[in-house]
This record gives C-alpha cells, structure tokens and sequence, in this order.
C-alpha cells in the first residue's frame, strides 16, 4: 500500500478522534494520507477520481457513527457513488455509544463487496453516547480512550502486513455480530427512508446567528430568516446541543432518552466495546 484515502462524517467527534489515530499510525509507516470530511465537504467527485487513479496501491479507510444501529446517510451516500471493480482494499469503522453497535459495519461492508473493494480489515470502537450530553455520567464515558487508540492502531498496522501477504479477505459474515433475532430486524430496515425528527424555532429565543447551520454535519439547516431543517438531517442533534439561546426544541424526552440509552447498553452488554476485526 502506497497511499491511503480515509473518508469520515463525525458530528460528535468520537469517529474524527479515531480518524487522527488512523492517519497518524498510516504516517508513521511513510504512507501518504488524503482525507474527506462529509460534514465539510459534500460532493466528493473529485476525491473519488483520486481514488480510482491510485487503484490497486490504496486503501480506504471509511468511518462513520453508528445512529439508529446503522451508519450515517452521509457515509452510505459516498459509499454508494464508489465505482465498481477499482482494485482498492477497504476498512470500514464505527464509532459507536455504548447502547448497541447495529448493524452498521455489515451495512457499509455489504455496499464495500457490492462495488468490488477487498476488505482487509474492520473496527467498532467505543465513543461516548452522542445523545447523552446533559449527563454527567453518559454511557460510553471516557472513549475512545488509550486502549482504544492502541487497538486502532494496531489494526492499521494489521492492514498494512495484509496487503503485503496473500492472506484472505475479511469476510462480510464476521461483521454480523448481533444475536439472530437482532440482527435480522434491524437489516429489514436498512434500506428504509429516514425519518427525521421534527425541529421547532422559538423565535423569540432565536437570533439567527446561524451556529446551527455552521454545526450541521449534513448540510441540513438553511436560515429563512429563522432555521429551516432539510431532507439531508439525521439527527445528530449538533443544532440542539450547540444552539447557544436554546431557541430549537423537538419532541425528545431528553430524560426519557437517557434511561433508554442505559437500558439497551444493560440489555446488550456488547463484548468487547472496542473490537477490531482482520
């Protein structure tokens, strides 16, 4: 492997921290690294063309958040514009908050074998729970942490050894880690649209100072004058968490929410929280 791609959407930060683990260990092993942020960049034509030219002596690196037990819209859009038959090795990773990793790394690894791309390698890495932020004590706590950076990079190093041998490819199957009944209910909805939670503007509160629309990983908010949300929302809920008047209200019960979160990350109890797959 010569050069590496590495494409991410963060909007909490925990899958941009395993991002800067990636990039740092490719690095140090004197491989040249271009990346793609999807929450900044949104159409990424050009860097799928560099992509294509660097063919059989690349490695992609894709991350993504796992919401919903999927990965992001964002994520499965680039995903679904790569061309098919290009030669490049693939790692899928998530980050992921604690409650239940889904079935986000099968979905994205599915679309990785649909368009030809050799899977080399994989991570669920544990980060702490995006919705969880008036907690002091939120589940996934303290993650990504130490452990998890060393497993990380060790997984790069991984990759790299791999690339260099005759070993197998990653097997999609290894990817689907959830109990039966889980994992068949959350693949029937896969491909299903998302439902976007509904956002109201208080306008009295509102100063149209447009750190929404600046916080949107997905491009999603427009002023018109106030917030306007757009298809593209998936619910990271940066604009709620960052609105500095608290002028964005939706119908979440934030507590309610919490006890729904710690319920489902007791029920699940996933192990390890941090897992790399070669």
């Amino acid at each position: 492997m010569k050069n590496a791609f590495l494409v991410f959407s963060s909007p909490a930060g925990s899958t941009r921290h395993v991002a800067e683990v990636i990039v740092k260990a490719l690095k140090e092993k004197s491989i040249d690294v271009q990346q793609l942020d999807l929450g900044i960049v949104k159409d990424p034509s050009r860097f799928i063309e560099k992509m294509k030219a660097a063919a059989e002596e690349a490695c992609l690196f894709v991350g993504s958040p796992v919401y919903r037990d999927m990965a992001v819209p964002p994520v499965m859009g680039f995903l679904k514009k790569l061309p098919a038959d290009t030669g490049l090795a693939a790692v899928p990773f998530v980050t992921w908050g604690g409650a239940t990793s889904g079935m986000a790394l099968w979905q994205m690894g599915r679309v990785l074998e649909s368009k030809g791309l050799r899977m080399v390698g994989a991570a669920k890495v544990l980060g702490v729970h995006s919705m969880m932020w008036p907690s002091n004590s939120p589940v996934g706590m303290g993650h990504p942490d130490a452990d998890d950076d060393r497993q990380v990079a060790e997984l790069v190093e991984g990759v790299i050894e791999k690339l260099q041998s005759d070993a197998e490819m990653l097997p999609l199957d290894d990817l689907d880690c959830q109990p039966e009944a889980v994992s068949a209910e959350i693949k029937e909805k896969l491909d299903q649209p998302w439902m976007i939670v509904p956002k109201t503007i208080d306008e009295d509160k509102c100063t149209q100072c447009a750190i929404c629309r600046e916080t949107c990983p997905a491009g999603a908010v427009t002023l018109d004058p106030f917030p306007v949300f757009g298809e593209t929302c998936f619910d990271c809920f940066n604009c709620v968490r960052e609105c500095p008047e608290e002028a964005i209200d939706s119908p979440l019960d934030l507590a309610q929410l919490d006890a729904k979160i710690r319920k489902k990350a007791e029920k699940f109890n996933e192990q390890p929280p941090t897992q790399i797959f070669m």
